[in-house]
C-alpha cells in the first residue's frame, strides 16, 4: 500500500515538469514555423531574377574633351586672378602674392600701376570683390596659343578703399556702379593659363 502510494506521488510530481517541457518544445516549433510561414524554404535561385539585378550596368561617363578641360582651367585661372589681386591691393605690393603666376601683358601692367597708385595716395583696399558665374563665351583651343574669352559678374561693394592715415574709408562717388559685367582674355602659356586683359563694363549692371 505504501509502495503504490509512493509511485503515484512520483508520477503526479513529474507530470507538471513534463508538461512544461512539452509546452516549451511546442513554443519553439511555433516560432520557427512563424518565420517560414509554415512552408518549406524554397531553394535560392542561381541566376538573378529581380529587375535591379538583371538590368545592365550603367554606362560610365564619357571622358571630358580636351576643349572642356581647357575651358575649366582658364576659368580657374581667372578666379585665381580675382583672389590674388585683392591681396596685392591690401598691402599694397605684388610681393607675397601669386599675381604674376596668373597675369601677363595688360592685366599685369594694370595691377602694377594700381599698386603704385595706392602707395602714392597712401591708401589700401580691404575686403575682396565677389566674382560670380564666370562663363566662357568664346574659345580657340586649337590655336598655337590657345585662348578663351570669359564673361562674369563682379560685385565690388565689399572691396573698400581705406586711407592709411585715418583707417577710414575714402570718399567715393555715390553714383558709382558696384556690380557690373567684366570680361577677360585668358591665354595658355607654357607655365599655365594667364589673364592678359580684364575689362570692367560699368554700363552693364548684373
Amino acid at each position: 500500500m505504501t509502495t503504490h502510494t509512493h509511485m503515484r506521488r512520483v508520477r503526479s510530481g513529474t507530470a507538471p515538469h513534463r508538461g512544461r517541457a512539452l509546452a516549451l518544445l511546442l513554443a519553439g516549433l511555433a516560432s520557427v514555423s512563424g518565420c517560414t510561414s509554415g512552408e518549406p524554404a524554397s531553394p535560392k535561385p542561381t541566376t538573378p531574377t529581380s529587375p535591379s539585378s538583371s538590368a545592365p550596368a550603367s554606362a560610365s561617363p564619357s571622358p571630358e574633351s580636351p576643349e572642356e578641360t581647357a575651358k575649366k582651367e582658364a576659368v580657374a585661372a581667372y578666379q585665381a586672378y580675382w583672389t590674388e589681386l585683392p591681396k596685392a591691393y591690401a598691402v599694397p605690393s605684388l610681393e607675397g602674392t601669386e599675381l604674376k603666376r596668373y597675369t601677363a601683358a595688360e592685366a599685369l601692367a594694370k595691377a602694377t600701376a594700381g599698386v603704385a597708385n595706392l602707395k602714392t595716395l597712401g591708401q589700401i583696399m580691404t575686403g575682396a570683390p565677389v566674382l560670380t558665374n564666370p562663363t566662357v563665351t568664346a574659345a580657340e583651343i586649337d590655336k598655337k596659343t590657345p585662348h578663351v574669352t570669359i564673361s562674369a559678374c563682379l560685385d565690388v561693394l565689399p572691396w573698400k578703399v581705406i586711407k592709411k592715415s585715418t583707417g577710414k574709408p575714402a570718399p567715393l562717388p555715390s553714383t558709382r556702379v558696384t556690380k557690373y559685367v567684366v570680361t577677360a582674355l585668358v591665354e595658355r602659356w607654357p607655365d599655365g593659363w594667364k589673364v592678359l586683359k580684364s575689362t570692367p563694363h560699368g554700363d552693364q549692371p548684373c
